[in-house]
């Protein structure tokens, strides 16, 4: 993804803002730089519920 080290969070309620604009409009009705940010919000979630037994890796690929 591009977007920056620093860029800026979203907030839960600029995600379920834009979760709701894609579900009522569709994904051509947010900017782009905005759905990344969502979608590194999403990603950062998922790593926060990862565990091995739900299939998810937690250490090195290498080391399975």
């Amino acid at each position: 993804m591009t977007l920056p080290l620093n860029g800026k969070k979203l907030s839960e309620n600029e995600e379920k803002s834009i979760k709701n604009a894609v579900k009522d409009a569709g994904i051509g009705a947010v900017h782009p730089e905005r759905m990344e940010a969502l979608a590194d919000a999403m990603v950062q979630k998922l790593k926060g519920h990862a565990t091995k037994s739900s299939g998810w890796r937690t250490g090195n690929p290498l080391d399975d």
